[in-house]
């Protein structure tokens, strides 16, 4: 079995109640993600963090469904070991294989849940002295290590975590509401990927183009496909169905200013413009557009 935890950066920010919504919604986002990816992950959450548990076949695919979904700001590969310095330091020199002489090394290690024998610094210093043991051609170096092991210690268990991937950050998809995106070019694509970015599912205007929403669909599954779009919320609460309350591009010229019904009725409440891509260097679209077509 492939494990991860999951850092939900920006989320866990926000009052006790929004941060449940946001996770609920992060977590039907990643089944989702991977469901549309041909795998099935289990996802639970325990005291604030969020782990992702899959067959090992599964593991490319769900890894790159973290790596696609809004709200996500890191994730730790992790295996489970028993949380004894021993263990856990005859693990790591398992997992990182023979290293020079004079290689120096850290051990980072954070504990959650309630405390027991071990503090995150005696089990850090007791995992190193356990390393030195068998590895004594290594050296220690606290400040900058050639080789940093990372443990996350549980009352029952330790898991040493392996090479962290970067995940979109951001906000859940679809917890902002909905907004309609002009999609003629590249430039509609990014600037509509930083609404998205910020929570925001986006509707594509008629004529919209079939190869910039290809590549958005990637980050929400939403648009991806029929039936999660019909079952992932957007909005805050229950909604499916709510109206758009803003129009995104990365230049508006002669855009609707108002939301028509699904009755013909015209909604009084102004359409907001969004140019989210005003002031932005060369340099940095052009590192917007790398990650967007990652």
């Amino acid at each position: 079995m492939a494990l991860w935890i999951v850092r939900m950066g920006e989320s866990m920010l926000k009052s006790k109640p929004v941060r449940r919504h946001f996770t609920s919604v992060l977590r039907r986002s990643l089944s989702a993600q991977s469901e549309l990816r041909g795998a099935t992950a289990e996802i639970r959450t325990e005291g604030g963090l969020m782990f992702v548990e899959c067959e090992d076949d599964d593991s490319e695919a769900v890894a790159d469904a973290l790596r696609h979904t809004f709200g996500v700001g890191a994730v730790d590969p992790a295996t489970d070991h028993e949380a004894t310095p021993d263990a856990v330091g005859k693990a790591a020199l398992a997992t990182i294989g023979n290293l020079p002489e004079g290689t120096s090394f850290a051990v980072r290690c954070k504990r959650h849940g309630n405390k027991g024998e071990w503090t995150s610094q005696t089990f850090a210093g007791a995992t190193g002295a356990a390393i030195l043991a068998l590895a004594p051609h290594l050296t220690v170096n606290l400040s900058n290590p050639d080789w940093a092991v990372r443990v996350a210690l549980f009352p029952d268990k330790a898991r040493l975590l392996g090479e962290r991937i970067d995940g979109p950050g951001g906000l859940p998809a679809g917890v902002q509401g909905l907004v309609l995106a002009q999609l003629r070019d590249e430039a509609d694509m990014l600037a509509a990927w930083l609404v998205m970015h910020r929570g925001c599912r986006i509707q594509p205007e008629q004529g919209a183009s079939a190869e910039l929403l290809e590549t958005l669909s990637k980050w929400d599954p939403a648009l991806a496909d029929e039936k999660w779009a019909s079952k992932l919320a957007t909005g805050p609460g229950s909604t499916h169905k709510p109206q758009p309350w803003g129009i995104v591009g990365a230049k508006l010229t002669g855009t609707p200013t108002t939301v028509t019904g699904e009755d013909g009725e015209v909604v009084k409440t102004p359409l907001s413009h969004l140019e989210p891509l005003v002031g932005w260097t060369a340099e940095d679209i052009e590192s917007l557009r790398l990650t967007v077509n990652s």
